[in-house]
């Protein structure tokens, strides 16, 4: 079994490495380019399409498909909010400085292009399965569009491993932060989230935007008020905290307190890596929930993709940013670090090499973040 796990993550490790991250920044700049600038020039337009028709009296959808536009929104951001905003963007802080946080946001502002013709592609070449539901995604439109079924299959056995990957880490994470601080065993973790994760799968398609639309808004918005809570508790920082981000997403920053110091190089590649990552733009696991979407027009589902990765980075990303910033703590964690190094090393392996591995870098950052949350429990209880 070992060898399975050991071959999937080296796998992920290379589809997740810097070819992708160039393969899908210099698409967001073609189709950028390619689109003239759209999510730039029509940004205020797309918001009120979208998120501001759900505040309409009139609000319908029109068209056919298995869930309204905002059951398809919710499933994709409940795919894409999570690990990568709360547990990513301290380590792109902590590995590149303040300055990729600008980085994040350009690369998102980018990705809107990608995710746009994602959906786009998924509505157009969708079908219905036998259970008259609509289906679709990348698979389809490689195989039905492209007429190249080698790819499709291809694509199907890549995101098969990288979402088992993905959920096993994630899982790891949960589990270990009940450890740690409820001492609930990892087991009974893994029980709890199988059971619940069941009941809403098995309902299938509709189950799963039923319990979405109404979980993703309030998870969305209780983290969104607590993460603004914190940063006006902290507003005497806000001004040198802005200033931090884009002056150092241009130049280097030197070593201060517990953080190491960073190169542009480095605040670059991690603001890239945690803008593309954290919304999954380009990656094709988003269109597979908007091609189930009841809508009159590919283009029209297209614009709440761009809400998605507004959503997803611009917003939640930020916030989580600005509350590392705010308070100061990407200084702190980085001294507990050195200080504590050897006992981390002793309970987690030791997390720099695995740093240079571009695949490992989610599992660093849970094992770094766990070590961070174990040691205060630990203080706590000593």
């Amino acid at each position: 079994m070992q060898h399975v796990l050991d071959a999937i993550i080296s796998i992920s490790g290379w589809l997740w490495g810097p070819p992708i991250l160039i393969l899908l920044a210099v698409g967001g700049i073609f189709m950028t380019f390619r689109l003239g600038f759209f999510q730039f020039r029509y940004f205020f337009y797309i918001l009120g399409a979208t998120l501001g028709k759900m505040f309409s009296k009139k609000r319908t959808d029109e068209g056919e498909g298995t869930l309204s536009a905002f059951q398809a929104l919710t499933s994709a951001v409940a795919c894409t909010v999570g690990a990568g905003n709360i547990v990513g963007v301290p380590v792109a802080i902590v590995f590149g400085g303040p300055g990729a946080i600008f980085w994040m946001w350009m690369i998102a502002l980018l990705g809107m292009s990608l995710k746009y013709g994602e959906v786009i592609l998924a509505i157009k070449y969708r079908t219905k399965n036998a259970l008259g539901e609509y289906v679709g995604g990348p698979a389809h439109y490689m195989s039905k569009g492209l007429n190249m079924k080698w790819l499709a299959a291809l694509f199907a056995l890549s995101l098969m491993l990288e979402v088992a990957i993905s959920s096993m880490t994630q899982a790891n994470a949960l589990a270990g932060s009940a450890q740690a601080s409820m001492n609930i065993p990892p087991l009974v973790s893994g029980i709890v989230v199988m059971l619940l994760s069941g009941i809403v799968v098995i309902g299938g398609v509709k189950r799963l935007g039923k319990f979405t639309e109404k979980l993703v808004p309030f998870m969305a918005t209780v983290y969104i008020f607590a993460s603004l809570i914190i940063v006006v508790l902290n507003y005497a920082r806000i001004p040198d905290m802005l200033a931090m981000i884009f002056e150092y997403a241009f130049a280097p920053m030197s070593a201060v307190g517990g953080f190491a110091g960073s190169s542009i190089a480095l605040a670059v590649r991690w603001g890239v890596a945690r803008g593309l990552y954290s919304n999954e733009a380009g990656l094709g696991t988003a269109p597979i929930a908007h091609a189930a979407a009841v809508t009159d027009h590919p283009v029209r589902q297209g614009l709440w993709g761009v809400v998605e990765i507004f959503i997803d980075t611009i917003v939640i990303c930020t916030c989580t940013a600005f509350v590392i910033l705010s308070t100061g703590v990407w200084r702190e964690r980085g001294r507990d670090v050195r200080r504590r190094r050897s006992d981390y090393i002793g309970l987690y392996g030791d997390v720099r090499r695995r740093r240079r591995h571009p695949g490992h870098d989610l599992s660093y950052s849970f094992r770094l973040f766990h070590a961070y949350r174990s040691d205060l429990v630990r203080r706590k209880a000593g």
